[in-house]
């Protein structure tokens, strides 16, 4: 495999073009080969499927020359901090090509730990709520998986710093995961880890990432070898380990939402961690966790969870039945104003336009309000982190800046 793997960089180039079925030989090739075999292979090497944002020069792609990466700036925080966000296997960086400027979400991957599962979906199936995968490149023993990045942060990111989110929030954020879970399901493919930190907010759209524990059904019920899933979120089938289909995605996505209207994950509350380290038992005996759904939740939303989180799997809505929910389509009167949106295109509108008139060709803060900007911070309150504003005026352009550490 080694040998193999020698002779198809030195006839194809180390880093090229290609498509999705030539990704997916590249990345089985390189979860095939030894690690210590790779050194053999060159500096770096790999496939890109993005031929107008990722700029390929005589076969190379160099980290630090070809593209630079940098700490996430937190969407939630003060100016200055830096994060780097991490997944079961790999950190992920921002990253941005030198010459078309385009901005991705880079993430990295030790070889050892490294599946091809990692990317498959990503490149067999495109779908406006399922991050891009742009290209995969191992360098220094290290993939490197780029993709569509979401610069608003995750679900995760904004609960923490912002506490519960309003209810029209979640609808928008609901909306968008049940698009790309309908895409899926329709195609036979489980997800198994829908929580808030695997839903990326952008400026038009929320989008779920890390697809390393999916897997697409070849029959009516998938009977896993191992537990797949993060354990607050997990469905009473799954916990199980004898056999769940598609359904099980719509009741963590169920399990999502009751942590968007209160801030915590189901059970931690009446089950603190400190005294119970494992909730499996809990999810086998009482799902699902209704009495977690705050007192303020619509009575809409509440039948929406109900049908979501379903004990029995046959009678669990499907995605498609909970688009169509009532708890989606409020009416107008019903639709609250978002005071950030409103806000930022009434009041802030002219200091905005002269910050534009004062830019630099380089990156500024994604964020529209600082804490200098006169604007308070609203507890659970997008107020257009997201970068709606940035890309409405286009403020955002150029390289990074220092503050990205």
């Amino acid at each position: 495999m080694a040998d193999e793997l020698i002779a198809h960089v030195r006839k194809s180039g180390q880093v090229r073009y290609g498509t999705a079925s030539e990704l997916l030989d590249f990345v089985n090739m390189v979860s095939n080969t030894p690690p210590s075999s790779l050194l053999e292979a060159g500096e770096e090497m790999g496939v890109v499927l993005n031929k107008t944002d990722m700029v390929i020069t005589d076969g190379h792609y160099r980290i630090d020359l070809d593209v630079l990466l940098y700490p996430w700036r937190l969407t939630y925080k003060p100016p200055g901090s830096g994060h780097v966000p991490k997944g079961s296997f790999g950190k992920v960086h921002l990253a941005q090509d030198t010459k078309t400027r385009k901005r991705m979400a880079c993430k990295l991957i030790p070889v050892e730990n490294f599946k091809p599962a990692d990317v498959e979906i990503q490149a067999r199936f495109q779908h406006d709520n399922i991050a891009e995968l742009y290209g995969a490149l191992l360098w220094k023993q290290t993939v490197h998986l780029f993709m569509e990045a979401g610069e608003g942060g995750s679900v995760l990111e904004k609960l923490e710093s912002c506490g519960p989110m309003r209810e029209f929030e979640i609808i928008w954020v609901t909306q968008q995961v049940l698009r790309g879970l309908e895409y899926l399901h329709s195609h036979n493919i489980i997800h198994h880890d829908i929580k808030p930190s695997n839903i990326v907010l952008m400026s038009s759209k929320a989008v779920l990432v890390d697809f390393g524990l999916t897997v697409q059904m070849k029959e009516d019920v998938y009977v896993p070898r191992d537990l797949r899933g993060t354990e607050m979120y997990m469905s009473p089938e799954l916990v199980l380990c004898r056999g769940h289909n598609t359904k099980t995605d719509i009741y963590s996505l169920g399990t999502t939402i009751i942590h968007m209207l209160s801030g915590n994950p189901p059970w931690v509350r009446r089950y603190p961690r400190t005294a119970y380290p494992s909730y499996l038992y809990i999810i086998h005996k009482q799902a699902p966790p209704l009495e977690d759904i705050p007192e303020s939740c619509s009575g809409a939303m509440r039948r929406l969870l109900e049908h979501a989180l379903d004990r029995v799997p046959a009678r669990r809505s499907s995605a498609t039945q909970l688009i169509n929910e009532e708890a989606l389509h409020p009416s107008r009167e019903e639709q609250p104003r978002c005071w950030s949106l409103d806000s930022a295109l009434e009041e802030g509108a002219y200091p905005l336009l002269r910050q534009h008139s004062q830019l630099s060709d380089c990156m500024q803060d994604s964020s529209m309000y600082t804490e200098d900007s006169g604007h308070s911070r609203k507890k659970g309150s997008l107020y257009v982190d997201l970068g709606a504003l940035a890309s409405y005026y286009n403020l955002v352009r150029g390289p990074p800046s220092n503050e990205y550490g």
